[in-house]
């Protein structure tokens, strides 16, 4: 049986969808997807194995016409031009028409690569979200941003281009890695800080293994509205990038790999906040709260410090630069001990500068590595000597 938490009605231009989180979501995509002529499932191998992704290609297999199930790569290598050719080959040699319908099973990488593909095929062919992951439940799949990288550029490639449905049940995160857990965490730390009355409710949350459902539809909501007022991204939308600018620097950096995008985003909110502060918007204090929360939820604050310096240098290829250079999404202090958001802000070259050098955390060296090793085999050692006595 069908036990919803939350149906959000989302508004993007004319287009209208239901955003649907909770118990049970997924179990309507065989109903949306028998609509059309044909249906392709755009996934990845890693997903497709789980229980979940049997059960969501199991009901397609039963109650729609699937013509098709494409096998991205995992994670960020499937957002690349080369698969969007290859995953656009794939769906004109299964017969997939303007009619036809692309069910995005995955997370923010998926429905990134599968939602761009269904804007791109044919000039634009309808698509569903299923995300599995928390990042995308809460943020990726929500909004109709599509989009691939560049090797040397987060999602330069792109087209809005937003869904038929999204379909977010809680049941695809019981399987889900615990880093995994942690980057989506990433991303329900930016709703917090976009509403810092928020840092205290979701406090908790952020600790906890699990989310709980209405959390993920408490995020849900927040991009949905903020989608609905400004859906091309010229004003408001702007916001939801808070703490992506350095981070998307960072995830560049790692060569999309090295960094998940939650854990690239926290280190980019403790940017964002060291260099508000540094500019005199907010307080210490204010980063202080962010970073405190960030570690609460064992996400990163600190990237080595040659991580930080390419981060700095691939910033120059964010799509949020103007003609005077790159705008910033930063706090600002307000009444009560509080802050606001504010979009297209200014910072000069020499505060950015010190930002990065106060960010990057040196790496270890050889000798302190080893000695830490040495220390914690010695423990174990202890450790398996007491409980052997």
């Amino acid at each position: 049986m069908t036990e919803l938490v939350e149906v959000i009605p989302a508004r993007q231009g004319d287009h209208e969808y239901p955003v649907r989180v909770g118990s049970g979501a997924a179990e309507l995509v065989g109903a949306l997807a028998d609509e059309h002529d044909r249906v392709a499932l755009v996934s990845c191998a890693r997903v497709l194995a789980t229980p979940f992704g049997k059960q969501v290609r199991a009901r397609l297999e039963r109650e729609a016409p699937l013509a098709l199930v494409h096998v991205l790569p995992d994670g960020e290598r499937g957002k690349s031009l080369r698969e969007l050719e290859r995953g656009a080959v794939a769906l004109l040699r299964a017969g997939m028409t303007r009619r036809s319908l692309v069910v995005a099973l995955g997370g923010g990488a998926v429905t990134d690569a599968a939602g761009f593909l269904a804007a791109t095929y044919m000039r634009g062919v309808r698509w569903v979200a299923v995300p599995t992951t928390l990042l995308g439940m809460v943020d990726a799949a929500i909004g109709g941003k599509t989009a691939v990288n560049l090797p040397v550029a987060k999602n330069a490639v792109g087209a809005f281009h937003p869904p038929e449905a999204v379909l977010a049940d809680p049941a695809a995160l019981e399987t889900l890695p615990a880093r995994e857990v942690r980057s989506g965490k990433g991303e329900v730390m930016k709703y917090a800080a976009l509403r810092p009355d928020l840092l205290e409710v979701f406090g908790p949350q952020l600790a906890a293994a699990t989310l709980d459902p209405l959390v993920i539809a408490t995020c849900a909501r927040m991009k949905v509205d903020v989608v609905e007022a400004d859906p091309t991204e010229q004003g408001p939308r702007k916001l939801l990038n808070l703490g992506h600018t350095f981070g998307h620097g960072v995830e560049a950096a790692g060569a999309f790999s090295r960094y998940t995008h939650g854990e690239a985003v926290a280190v980019g909110l403790a940017f964002a906040f060291r260099l508000a502060a540094r500019l005199g918007r907010v307080g210490a204090d204010a980063a202080a709260a962010v970073e405190e929360r960030l570690a609460a939820a064992g996400l990163p604050a600190r990237v080595p410090r040659e991580t930080a310096r390419a981060a700095q240098r691939l910033m120059a290829f964010d799509k949020k630069r103007g003609d005077g250079g790159l705008r910033w999404v930063l706090p600002v202090a307000v009444e009560g001990g509080r802050w606001a958001v504010e979009w297209d802000v200014e910072a000069d070259a020499e505060a950015v500068d010190a930002t990065v050098a106060e960010i990057a955390a040196p790496a270890p060296s050889r000798a302190s590595t080893r000695k830490k090793g040495r220390a914690t085999l010695a423990r174990g050692r202890s450790a398996a000597g007491k409980a052997a006595r």
